[in-house]
């Protein structure tokens, strides 16, 4: 019976109108009171990557002194305010700087207790803690300096092949610290190629700073390279040894010229793609001019000519040519005979030299058949501004019909020169 009656009340409890918007204002000014309070509830908020601002004094900018950090100064800050406030605290509200920086007057490594202020904008906040607490600075003046780079690329090329290595830049800008400036003792650009090598490849390396010692040095983000990297290009090549080919002018005809010259050395070694290599079967010393030559002993140091796309591989550069002609002798031939070319039309032309003695070298067997009708003796003036008057041209003097001759030094002939009539 009791069950029933409680039911039946509650029943008629909640059926009765004023009872519910009794309770409905009740329960209303709860929601609404609870709202309200909250707003005045505080709580804490901790603002994030807020920049460390560190001014230095006057005295430290006057030396050029500059801070040089490995970590990016950013900090976080607690704070605590009201619900209705902390919504609006960010970054821009807050400031984190050092307590202190009367001491920042040198170069040198410091340690800065951190503290954080309102920066004037909102004020209904408090300032908790700041984090970091501290920080680790490094003051020094800045320094900039330009450095050979060093190739230590280590690869491995099969036998009769030539390998080397271009740097895309040979030099580095380096910038940073003076203090750590000072350490660097080389640059370079190192590794392995694991791969052996039968052609040209392209790689990228990092430049490396090293001290006195061989260690690398860490430079963090405190020094600046320029370039970072470099690409390495490993040029491999096919080697070959060919022999040397002696190039000569006014040189005698008809004999063995190897039996009086040697080379030193007689082969040398060139390097090239297998389509540039492929014909190449002597190298072409500097032409020697013959008119400059005696019956006598000559060391003669002559430029080698490399073809084009190939390598010099042990920069040879030169080579030495040792001739011996002590078994050669001397004749004098007196020419009175001289032939004219290239005389334009509308001129006559005479040489007015009645004689030329010419110096004659060669194999004495030789020498005893050469007679003035076996030498040529030619002015050639197709080069020459041809103009009337007298005038001294050079003669171009060579042996025929005798061989293991040349002709010494060098001869001039006067030629008349007149308008046809």
């Amino acid at each position: 019976m009791s069950g029933r009656h409680s039911k039946g009340f509650v029943s008629r409890l909640f059926s009765n109108k004023i009872f519910l918007v009794v309770l409905s204002i009740i329960i209303s000014i709860t929601i609404w009171l609870n709202i309200n309070m909250g707003d005045y509830a505080e709580t804490s908020y901790v603002i994030t990557d807020i920049p460390i601002t560190i001014t230095l004094p006057d005295e430290a900018q006057k030396l050029g002194l500059k801070i040089f950090n490995t970590d990016d100064l950013v900090g976080s800050v607690s704070v605590t305010a009201n619900r209705s406030a902390i919504g609006r605290v960010d970054k821009d509200d807050v400031q984190i700087v050092p307590e202190q920086t009367d001491s920042l007057t040198s170069a040198g490594s410091y340690t800065l207790s951190l503290v954080a202020k309102k920066t004037g904008g909102l004020s209904n906040f408090k300032i908790n803690s700041v984090s970091p607490s501290a920080i680790y600075i490094k003051l020094d003046r800045t320094r900039e300096v330009v450095r050979k780079i060093t190739n230590n690329i280590n690869y491995t090329i099969p036998e009769l092949y030539y390998g080397n290595v271009f740097l895309s830049d040979d030099e580095v800008t380096i910038s940073g610290p003076e203090s750590e400036i000072k350490q660097i003792d080389s640059v370079v650009v190192s590794g392995t190629v694991k791969k052996k090598l039968t052609e040209t490849v392209q790689k990228e390396f990092q430049v490396k700073l090293l001290d006195a010692f061989g260690e690398q040095l860490n430079t963090g983000k405190t020094i600046t390279l320029s370039p970072s990297e470099v690409t390495a290009t490993i040029k491999v090549l096919q080697m070959k040894n060919v022999g040397v080919n002696l190039v000569t002018q006014g040189a005698p005809m008809g004999i063995e010229l190897s039996n009086y010259y040697k080379t030193e050395p007689s082969e040398v070694s060139v390097a090239g793609e297998s389509s540039d290599i492929r014909n190449v079967t002597k190298i072409n010393t500097e032409a020697i001019d013959f008119s400059t030559l005696e019956n006598k002993k000559y060391t003669l140091e002559q430029s080698l000519e490399f073809p084009e796309n190939c390598i010099d591989i042990n920069s040879i550069k030169t080579v030495k040519i040792l001739f011996d002609f002590t078994d050669m002798e001397r004749s004098t031939v007196s020419l009175t005979d001289f032939e004219i070319k290239g005389l334009p039309s509308g001129y006559d032309a005479e040489v007015t030299t009645s004689s030329v003695d010419v110096t004659v070298f060669g194999l004495p067997a030789q020498l005893k058949k050469l007679k003035a009708n076996n030498l040529s003796a030619v002015v050639d003036l197709s080069s020459t501004d041809v103009s009337e008057g007298s005038k001294e041209m050079p003669l171009t003097i060579s042996v025929k019909d005798v061989n293991g001759c040349w002709i010494y030094d060098t001869y001039n002939a006067v030629v008349k020169i007149s308008k046809k009539q």
